[in-house]
This record gives structure tokens, sequence and C-alpha cells, in this order.
């Protein structure tokens, strides 16, 4: 169920202004636990074999904390990586099955429809913070997509958001591809030329 990108390199656009952690070393130790801003939303935007996270502050009186905004582009609909366990929580209810602890981690699996069954969200929780989303499925699921990419979107839809991968793999599923992006934190699996999983981690610390 999970997967895990390695290493990270994030440049930063607020209102035009470019905010950049470079790939020479680890990123800012200031991120790692604090909580990220619920209302900065973002988009990752592809320039050349780099991608940048295009933030909209809208009319604040007070500017975001630029330490936080590499984790506005890391959502899904009302929830993204960052986030307390409480705050998850409060926005899906209880698991719907909680797996086994690996790697001071435990995943928490929510099902989107029927109980069982496809789509179903799976939550990486480790010090109380989700360090990782991962979205299964073959239909769309409404309210979760990812930078406008959703389950069941076709690969010329997948390109037209974040070109072509960096590299693509087996899954470990039947037929099933996964296109990977690293170091950037976000991988899709694709099945007969449609996305059947998207996954999404923690920019700062990554997710095992």
């Amino acid at each position: 169920m999970s997967r895990s990108l390695a290493g990270f390199a994030l440049a930063l656009s607020l209102l035009g202004v470019s905010v950049s952690a470079n790939g020479q070393g680890a990123p800012p130790q200031a991120q790692q636990g604090k909580t990220p801003d619920p209302e900065l939303r973002g988009q990752w935007l592809r320039e050349g074999q780099t991608f940048v996270c295009r933030v909209e502050a809208g009319k604040r009186a007070v500017p975001p904390d630029p330490d936080l905004l590499s984790f506005a582009c890391q959502r899904m609909g009302a929830i993204g990586v960052g986030i307390s366990e409480t705050s998850l929580k409060a926005v899906l209810g209880e698991p719907h099955r909680k797996l086994p602890p690996e790697n001071n981690a435990t995943n928490y699996v929510y099902f989107l429809g029927k109980p069982n069954q496809y789509p179903y969200l799976a939550a990486t929780v480790k010090a109380k913070r989700i360090v990782a989303l991962q979205i299964s499925g073959e239909a769309p699921a409404a309210g979760y997509s990812f930078n406008q990419v959703n389950l069941g979107d076709g690969i010329d839809k997948l390109m037209a958001q974040f070109g072509s991968p960096h590299h693509v793999g087996p899954s470990g599923l039947d037929k099933t591809e996964l296109w990977t992006y690293g170091p950037w934190p976000f991988s899709f699996e694709v099945r007969q030329d449609r996305v059947t999983s998207i996954r999404i981690n923690d920019p700062t610390v990554g997710a095992k």
C-alpha cells in the first residue's frame, strides 16, 4: 500500500516571489513538526525537470510562515500531509482499519464508498502527524483530487499537469506502472493508461 520517496528539493513561489530550498542539503529543519496553515492552497507547476509550488496568499494582513509553504501543495481536498492526527479524525472520523505499526508509523485506512471496497484513503501517521496520504481506486473520488488529478483520469491529463515522469517502473500490482517524479514528494500508479493511485508525502521528512 505504501510507497516512499527519498530526498526533496523544492522551489516555492509566493505572489511571484521565489523562496527556494536547493538540493544540496536537507530541507529546512524549522519546517519539521510545525502545523500547516489550513487556509493556504497551492499548485505544482512544472518548470523543465523541476517543479514550483505556486501558493496564493490571498488578502492576508500577515504574510504566511515561509517554513510552511511547502505543505500548501501537498493536499487532497480538506486534508493534507503535515496535519495532526486529531485534525484528520475531525474530518474523516475514526479509521475503518488500522494496520500494524511499521517503522514507528501506522496506516489508517478509510473506505470512501462502500466498506472494504475501492476507493480508499490510507493515511500514514507518525508521531501523531500525517506524513503521507495515498488514495487508490479506478473511479474518481469526489473531493480528493491532487493538483487537479483524480483517480480514473487518463495519462493525458496527468501529463498535462506534471509532464513526463522521471521514472517508470513496476508498482508491485498486476499490469500497473509506478510513475515517480523524485525527488519531489508525489507519485502515481497507472493501469491501462489511467490513474489508479496517488501518493503524496511530507516534503520535509519523507515517509518510510
